[in-house]
């Protein structure tokens, strides 16, 4: 029996330090937020489609956006599946692992999964393929979980870290030049010290969220890591099968709210990295935009029409919904300033993550601008 290879992308964020660009009905995976001009979830499809066919590249997302994002990708609508409720990614993965399993309805050995996510900015396609390729060929040779760890660029607080051996020493190399190493452990968010000492060790790498496995491997170490979830993909892959989806749902809602990283990964026994050597960016708030589009003279990002005087090192983004409105921006550094046809958002760059407190008071206020 040949092996099947498939994708999962999580597309399930609400995307809230993105507004006013992010709303319920558009979050940030379904904006163009790069400069392709296809949105982010378009671009994770496109990637991996290259290398795992479309007819098995699945999409994990919300009910509320599940037609739209069907809509926007080429992969068969019935592999666009929406999770009963939000359980974080081990819930997403453990509902992701029931559908494939109960689909393909082959042992779960013979299935191996790419796990990515649409919130990511990502350059140079061949190296991308080239480290896919790789992570999915050394999880397929021996029973280990892979990630892709990404080099670091600067010292990151909002990133996991993953620690290689004090060696160095690659485990394999592929065919194309990418070396896959053992890992030693994974460090979750650092403060600004000890991320500072991570960059500088040189055996610390990003952690991308990009995970790789076979669903034998997956399982084996669900039911070693976290019980409730490996019981759970057993139960609702039963249901699947029957047709049940009143089942399906029960067992996915009683899952407890976790991520991947603290169910599975920092507790797994086995853990390989293929190191990442393309350009990569987490899209996690307005911040990150600087890092993706081009500057002018003055170091700022502009999108849009809009009129800057003595300004610099800021972000200016106006939607063409904004048409009707002039922008202009005067002796200010250091500030975004977002305008859409509806509302209008401007802070210091440095507050970017607190996005999320005006989106909070909005809803406070029952306003109908989320």
């Amino acid at each position: 029996m040949d092996r099947i290879r498939v994708a999962v992308v999580m597309a399930g964020g609400s995307g809230e330090r993105f507004w006013p660009l992010s709303r319920r009905s558009t979050p940030k995976q379904l904006l163009p937020l790069t400069e392709s001009g296809q949105t982010l979830l378009q671009e994770s499809v496109a990637r991996v489609a290259s290398v795992i066919p479309p007819e098995q590249v699945f999409i994990i997302t919300s009910a509320q956006i599940r037609d739209a994002a069907a809509a926007a990708c080429s992969v068969p609508d019935g592999n666009v599946l929406a999770e009963p409720c939000k359980r974080n990614t081990a819930g997403c993965l453990a509902f992701a692992a029931a559908h494939v399993l109960a689909r393909f309805n082959v042992p779960a050995e013979k299935i191996t999964m790419a796990v990515l996510t649409a919130d990511q900015g990502i350059g140079d396609g061949a190296a991308f393929r080239n480290c896919v390729s790789a992570a999915l060929e050394d999880v397929e040779r021996q029973p280990s979980l892979g990630v892709i760890g990404i080099t670091p660029t600067r010292p990151e607080t909002g990133y996991g870290y993953i620690e290689l051996p004090e060696d160095l020493i690659p485990a394999s190399v592929s065919a194309e030049g990418v070396a896959v190493y053992p890992v030693a452990r994974f460090h979750e968010k650092p403060d600004a010290e000890t991320a500072a000492a991570f960059v500088a060790s040189g055996r610390h790498l990003w952690n991308s969220g990009m995970f790789f496995w076979t669903l034998s491997t997956f399982l084996a170490e669900l039911g070693h890591a976290s019980p409730v979830h490996a019981a759970a993909v057993e139960s609702m892959t039963a249901a699947l099968r029957v047709g049940d989806a009143a089942r399906v749902e029960s067992e996915f809602t009683a899952l407890p709210n976790i991520s991947i990283d603290y169910a599975l990964m920092e507790k797994a026994r086995n853990i390989v990295m293929a190191r990442g050597e393309f350009r990569w960016e987490d899209i996690g708030s307005w911040e990150a935009v600087s890092r993706i589009f081009p500057h002018d003279e003055q170091g700022n990002v502009v999108n849009g029409d809009a009129v800057l005087l003595d300004t610099r090192d800021s972000i200016v983004f106006k939607t063409p919904g904004a048409s009707e409105t002039a922008v202009g921006v005067l002796g200010l550094d250091n500030i975004v300033v977002v305008v859409t046809g509806d509302a209008v958002l401007v802070m210091p760059r440095d507050r970017s993550q607190d996005v999320r407190k005006v989106v909070e008071e909005l809803r406070n206020r029952n306003s109908d601008r989320l």
